[in-house]
């Protein structure tokens, strides 16, 4: 049966708006009766309802993530940082994987007060989405790319990435590089290194394939066995990365001495390999420290001025690159 403010106020002899005001803090209680409640609901363990005290001051001490639905392994990574950097500051988190009007509905029906929001670049809010925003008030940050009025947001210069990708193979002497990823800003990036660096180009040294796609193998395979082959892979992304490695297994190829590989977005499970794959992306421990640095500032302490911060990200070299 569950305990209840009355049931702890018969027991101590008192009214139950004193218990209240005992077990939230609040003045008109004197000390010894206040330790004299506070022993007796522990006693009885008595749980707070916290659903009523939102509904008494609107206010949680609760972060909402509104999560990309994705198996990728740094939105794991990413959440658990985050919700490290949030216990510090005594915060808790809640993460809904539905989309993003529902999850901003589900948050506004809890009072959540600060959120962050993963949005890639050129997202664009639908009138549901508006909607709810128009009902949500407290602080949200935008990740990823995304803008939106009124919203906090932290950029990633994804280009600058991969561009620093090239530079580094072609400093080790690769000459013929392929990318395999997305049409966006990271292809952009390449290109922006193969012309600066003024490197090898073939039409298949850029292997389109867009986030959620299957691993394009059968077009790598036949790249292997062309003459026009290269000697370095840069991928976008964990799970070309996975099927590319499985593909070097089959083929019983090494890293680095027959091809170099270099993997956007530094996750610990890269670092574990066999043969440890460099990456190149942002910190997510970094992002994390950021985003909860921006989300969990009181207001009237620098943090009502909107936030716009393009984040660089980080080379990290292990042995799955090498000179030629």
């Amino acid at each position: 049966m569950k305990v209840t403010i009355k049931d702890i106020a018969r027991a101590a002899g008192v009214s139950h708006p004193t218990v209240s005001k005992a077990l939230n803090g609040s003045p008109g209680v004197s000390k010894a009766v206040r330790e004299r409640i506070v022993s007796i609901a522990e006693q009885m363990n008595y749980i707070p309802n916290q659903a009523a005290r939102r509904l008494a001051d609107k206010k949680t001490q609760t972060i909402g993530l509104l999560w990309p639905k994705s198996e990728a392994l740094f939105f794991h990574h990413l959440s658990l940082q985050i919700q490290q950097e949030a216990a510090r500051r005594g915060l808790d988190v809640m993460i809904s994987l539905a989309d993003p009007p529902r999850g901003l509905r589900a948050f506004n029906e809890h009072f959540v007060d600060r959120i962050i929001f993963w949005s890639p670049p050129g997202w664009q809010p639908d009138m549901a989405f508006i909607k709810q925003k128009e009902l949500f008030h407290g602080r949200m940050l935008l990740i990823g790319g995304g803008v939106l009025k009124g919203a906090h947001r932290i950029g990633i210069d994804r280009s600058g990435a991969i561009y620093e990708a090239v530079c580094y193979l072609a400093a080790k002497g690769h000459r013929r590089i392929t990318f395999v990823g997305d049409s966006s800003d990271k292809q952009l990036g390449f290109t922006r290194g193969v012309l600066e660096q003024r490197l090898d180009y073939h039409e298949h040294y850029v292997i389109a394939a867009k986030e959620g796609d299957p691993f394009p193998e059968q077009r790598v395979a036949e790249l292997l066995d062309s003459p026009d082959r290269p000697t370095a892979f840069i991928v976008d992304s964990q799970s070309y990365a996975f099927g590319l490695m499985k593909l070097f297994r089959d083929r019983e190829i090494r890293m680095p001495g027959d091809y170099s590989l270099i993997v956007y977005d530094d996750i610990p499970e890269m670092e574990r390999m066999e043969i440890p794959v460099t990456t190149v992306g942002p910190s997510i421990g970094k992002l994390a420290a950021l985003a909860l640095k921006i989300i969990a500032g009181k207001e009237g302490q620098g943090q009502d001025r909107l936030e716009d911060i393009e984040i660089k990200c980080e080379l990290n070299v292990r042995k799955s690159t090498g000179r030629l």
